[in-house]
């Protein structure tokens, strides 16, 4: 028995010891996507051209582009008339403890310092250089001999620097872009904007423009997948909107698919002048939703987005709320078809069965807040749609009105009825005129 307690009070003071190390638990700034999404899509979190940091580092089919990283590294020290990179590792080196910790373990701990300083400054510098050179390379200001930027596939860089897992530190990104900012050049702020005009190119829909004063903190951009989420949000009257009927409104998904709903009453419309991808509005039994933009890369941006919605437990969650929003009115290629001839959805895929597809799939493994960024909008269809009279009107509309012809025999049928029926008032008058005579 007393070797029993003792092992007992060992394995009690081994645990124990382990405590305090586990008095707050943090998800690391640049963290992996939780297995439970990745299993939805595998590839959607996969880079498919370039490797950033170090959860895909090494990977057979992106090692082809550490070349392209070693010559803009090189040419942006050309252009400084540097002749060695001394100075920036030291720079890093002082920051070796605070990159690991933005990174998941045991993998960061895998890899040594001056590999993990290396793969910073490489991936830093190719960031830094191919945004800088993306504002102005058509100015032939950074375009050199056997620099061929031009060609590379933009849009797939562009996809890839967006994804969870392929993040560098933004205040990596900060460092290296002061020390290497000439002094005319622009400054952090300026670079932020040409980098969210860079990343333009592949979201599914504008943004509402906006220059947050956090998004040149280090303190809170943690890195660019996040600076553009928090520049991508509803325009500031729909976020006031949102603030003051979120508690009155508890609703987050419809009853009828984009189909059903018009049959029931109402109509897409295309917003114009949309302030925002985000902005959607219902008036007057009309939904205007701003056009979305589909492609081959559109569902590996929107899942990424939620990711970093869903780790960060962020509310309200834009990306994930407008995705909810539209798989409800998605259910079918004919409900994709509707708001394409609506001008709501950009088919750049080319099947709507394609785009259903994906939209029925965004929302798998996700979890759902109580409220929705569109609840009010929500209910305010669903009232208008179980309308009785607004069903009887669509009704009439769908069955009478549909063609011309089915117009003209409607209206024919009406006047032979008011015609009936005149001439039955007409004959009871006269009966009646001529009793009243003989009487």
């Amino acid at each position: 028995m007393g070797d029993e307690h003792e092992a007992t009070d060992r394995l009690a003071t081994r645990i124990d010891e382990k405590l305090p190390s586990f008095s707050t638990v943090s998800l690391p700034m640049c963290f992996k996507v939780p297995n439970l999404l990745r299993q939805t899509n595998e590839k959607a979190y996969e880079p498919q051209i370039i490797s950033i940091g170090p959860y895909h580092h090494g990977k057979d089919h992106l090692k082809g582009m550490e070349a392209h990283k070693m010559f803009y590294l090189n040419r942006l020290l050309q252009r400084r008339g540097e002749t060695g990179v001394r100075k920036y590792v030291m720079a890093l080196k002082d920051k070796e403890e605070k990159i690991r910790k933005c990174y998941a373990e045991p993998l960061i701990h895998n890899i040594d310092g001056d590999a993990l300083v290396e793969m910073m400054l490489l991936d830093g510098c190719f960031i830094i250089e191919i945004i800088r050179k993306y504002q102005t390379w058509n100015c032939g200001e950074l375009r050199e001999r056997n620099d061929n930027f031009p060609n590379f596939n933009v849009v797939s860089i562009a996809c890839d620097l967006l994804l969870v897992e392929n993040q560098l530190p933004f205040f990596v990104l900060s460092e290296l872009f002061h020390m290497t900012r000439e002094p005319n050049q622009e400054n952090v702020h300026g670079f932020i904007l040409t980098a969210l005009d860079f990343f333009s190119r592949v979201m599914p829909g504008c943004g509402n423009g906006i220059e947050p004063p956090f998004v040149i903190s280090d303190q809170i951009t943690k890195y660019l997948l996040g600076l553009v989420l928090d520049s991508w949000v509803p325009s500031a009257e729909a976020r006031l909107n949102y603030n003051q009927s979120s508690e009155e409104y508890g609703g987050w998904n419809f009853k009828r698919s984009a189909i059903e709903l018009r049959e029931a009453g109402i109509k897409f419309k295309k917003m114009d002048n949309e302030k925002s991808f985000f902005d959607i509005k219902f008036e007057n039994g009309v939904l205007w939703i701003p056009t979305i933009e589909m492609y081959d890369y559109t569902d590996s941006i929107l899942r990424n987005f939620i990711a970093h919605e869903q780790s960060h437990n962020k509310h309200p969650r834009y990306v994930t709320d407008y995705v909810t929003f539209m798989d409800c009115l998605i259910n079918t290629r004919n409900d994709v078809e509707l708001l394409r001839q609506s001008g709501i959805i950009v088919n750049g895929l080319g099947d709507d069965e394609d785009v259903a597809t994906i939209f029925n799939g965004l929302c798998d493994s996700i979890v759902f807040s109580n409220e929705n960024f569109y609840s009010e909008i929500i209910n305010n269809v669903e009232k208008y749609s179980g309308s009785k009279w607004n069903l009887w009107m669509e009704n009439l509309k769908h069955n009478y009105f549909n063609t011309p012809w089915a117009l003209i025999s409607f209206l024919a049928a009406v006047s032979l009825l008011i015609l009936t029926v005149v001439q039955t008032i007409y004959s009871l008058l006269s009966y009646y005129n001529t009793v009243k005579l003989f009487s």
